[in-house]
């Protein structure tokens, strides 16, 4: 019996000391372990938010220096393009002025050679934007028309100076950018236009981006605001179309727009851009550098500050953990001296320290410690007395465990159960009747579970196979509210159950015949009738009382008579089926009834039943004496609602046949059958 261990672990102290005695084998789960772990945690979150919040100031800070730095960038190189594109006009239109009307050779007069280091070319054209004159000097140029071109368009539209959109030169085959001015005779009547040839991939205008000071990745486009890409560091072709799919800011800025934003390229990378307008050329200058390439500085800074932190955290860990253990030495103390009490090795615990707090809990488990030292001496005696007590009833007794498992069985019930040797619940449940099993186990699971009583009668299987009848009796033990145990009482009850069972067979049968008497058919008759009337089971009913059978009872006496009634009661016997029931309501009145049979089959049971009945005969003395039968049948019939319907009118059908002259079967429905004998 596990009673004293269980209940006396249900005391303040042994809950207390149970958990100051755990094992130290894990560092982490100890108190001291949580202390360091806390301070690594603290010192990681204080890093973690000043790391952040240095993160994000930094890249304020980053962010707005990258942009004053691109700022600065595109206005220089803004301001470069713009003076050298300024420098190419004014001196096309200085030149313009020396020759007003587009005659051959008057570029060379004009000294054309002086335009060298701005120009690849010069062309001057008249009014129907025919080459007049070339410089150097072309002859296959002289003649050629480019009336084709949007640039002649333009200058005769407008007249005005004016960049065309890059194409590629009909005689040398070179991408080109055209610079063109118009021209004036002395009275200010337009006579043509003179343009200056820019190779794109030999101007000096578009070499020197890639020696920017933009660091590793940063570069420069240059766009015309028709969307033609003039140069960019990766661009094999010297002009190309931008793509449908260019960045949402780009297209901002071929409408005129200019500032700094964020770009996604097309590989996910993102780019910070500055972009700015060159307005005599209807050119879009932007400034390019990677944010992973702007931010790098900051990554670099943060990824040092970061190691510091760990640095600093692999220092501050070990003296924390010194100044902690230091501080919990006392609670290391008390620990071992907690398991050493539960051993038994001392009574108190003495360790001398300053801390109140730690004093405080010193006093209070000694405190517990005496109540439950105490506590369990009175458990002892009283588990002692309880033993002693169930030792000692002359009623089989058992005793559980919370888990279910045998702690005691007293001597009445290995005597009970006829079981020597060890006890264990299995093997009662091996010898449980096989029909009675499953609903036992499910009873005493549920009220295992449920932490409840367990009540329950049950047939068990004796060493030798014999059957006695168990009535079981189990209650729940609670102690402080918790569940300890379940006390449970066994009676045999066998016995009990056979006079119980021969009681209620005396009470519905007939002691002479063994068959039902009035009361066990007026029973299963108003069965019949309920079954009737929920499905509508055809059942019939056989009423009948022996013709002849007052002179066997008068000139033989009473034991002819109850010899001639047994033998009666034989043949019915051998005829109904074991679903039918016969009986002997009184005297010689018998009635049969038949579950699920139809008129026809009630019909011939009948006839044979009459015919077996009057072939039946007893002797005594040398006399012979036989009897007949006046069968009267009856069927439940959709208006009867009480079996009294049923047998006044099998009562009346055998009236009628012993009216029409005894030996007969006669049916409530008229349908009747005789033969007399």
């Amino acid at each position: 019996m596990t009673t004293h261990s269980k209940v006396g672990e249900l005391g303040l102290g042994s809950r207390f000391l149970g958990l100051l005695s755990r094992p130290l084998s894990f560092p982490l789960v100890t108190l001291r372990g949580r202390l360091l772990l806390g301070a690594a945690a603290l010192w990681g979150v204080l890093c973690v938010t000043l790391l952040t919040l240095g993160w994000q100031a930094g890249y304020i800070l980053v962010d707005e220096t990258n942009r004053q730095h691109l700022r600065y960038e595109s206005e220089l190189i803004h301001n470069a393009i713009t003076d050298q594109v300024s420098e190419r006009l004014q001196a096309l239109e200085r030149l313009a002025q020396t020759t007003p009307e587009p005659t051959t050779g008057s570029l060379a007069a004009a000294h054309a050679n002086a335009l060298e280091p701005l120009f690849e070319g010069l062309v001057m054209f008249d009014r129907d934007s025919r080459v007049v004159d070339a410089w150097p000097a072309a002859g296959e140029r002289v003649g050629a028309t480019v009336a084709d071109r949007d640039y002649a368009h333009f200058m005769h539209a407008f007249q005005h100076p004016h960049v065309s959109e890059p194409f590629i030169g009909r005689i040398s085959g070179e991408p080109l950018v055209m610079m063109l001015v118009p021209l004036h005779d002395a009275s200010g009547r337009y006579t043509g236009f003179l343009g200056g040839l820019v190779n794109i991939n030999e101007s000096r205008l578009f070499k020197g981006f890639n020696r920017l000071r933009l660091g590793e990745n940063g570069y420069v486009t240059i766009t015309t605001a028709a969307g033609q890409r003039l140069y960019h560091p990766n661009q094999r072709q010297a002009s190309i179309e931008v793509s449908d799919d260019f960045a949402p800011e780009l297209e901002r800025a071929l409408y005129g727009w200019q500032g700094e934003t964020v770009e996604t390229t097309a590989s996910g990378e993102r780019v910070l851009v500055a972009y700015r307008q060159i307005w005599l050329a209807d050119w879009i200058v932007g400034v390019h550098l990677p944010q992973a390439q702007a931010e790098a500085p900051l990554v670099a800074g943060m990824q040092r500050i970061t190691y510091l932190a760990w640095w600093g955290l692999g220092l501050v860990l070990p003296v924390v953990g010194a100044l902690i253990w230091l501080a919990l030495r006392p609670l290391t103390r008390l620990a071992e001296q907690v398991h050493e009490l539960q051993g038994h090795q001392r009574h108190l615990i003495e360790i001398p320290t300053r801390m109140p707090e730690l004093r405080r809990v010193i006093d209070v488990i000694n405190e517990a410690e005496e109540d439950r030292r105490a506590y369990l001496r009175d458990l002892t005696e009283r588990e002692a007395l309880l033993r002693g007590t169930l030792a000692a009833s002359p009623q089989g007794m058992f005793v559980t465990d919370d888990l279910g498992h045998l702690s005691f069985v007293n001597d009445a019930l290995s005597k009970v159960l006829d079981i020597t040797g060890p006890h264990s619940l299995d093997t009662w449940t091996d010898r449980i009747h096989p029909e009675d099993r499953p609903a036992v186990l499910e009873a005493w699971q549920h009220s295992h579970a449920q932490r409840g009583d367990f009540v329950r009668q049950f047939r068990f299987q004796g060493p030798e196979g014999q059957q006695r009848w168990l009535d079981v009796q189990a209650g729940a033990i609670h102690v402080d509210g918790e569940f300890i145990g379940i006390v449970g009482a066994v009676r045999d009850i066998t016995q009990h159950r056979h006079d119980d069972a021969m009681r209620r067979w005396e009470a519905e049968h007939d002691p002479l015949t063994g068959l039902l008497n009035r009361r066990g058919l007026t029973r299963r008759l108003e069965e019949a009738l309920v079954e009737w009337q929920k499905v509508g089971t055809r059942t019939a009913v056989l009423l009948f009382d022996l013709d002849h059978f007052k002179p066997i009872n008068d000139q033989g006496g009473h034991a002819l008579g109850d010899r001639m009634l047994q033998q009666i009661a034989d043949t019915v016997r051998t005829l109904v089926r074991s679903s039918d029931h016969a009986a002997r309501p009184g005297g010689d009145e018998f009635t049969v009834l038949l579950n699920g049979c139809s008129p026809e089959q009630a019909l011939t049971l009948a006839n044979v039943l009459r015919e077996r009945i009057a072939s039946r005969h007893v002797d005594q003395e040398g006399q012979r004496w036989s009897v007949t039968a006046s069968i009267g049948i009856s069927h439940f019939q959709p208006g009867d609602h009480a079996i009294d319907d049923i047998l006044a009118r099998a009562d009346a059908a055998s009236y009628r046949a012993k009216k029409a002259g005894r030996n007969r079967v006669v049916s409530d429905n008229e349908v009747s059958s005789s033969s007399q004998i």
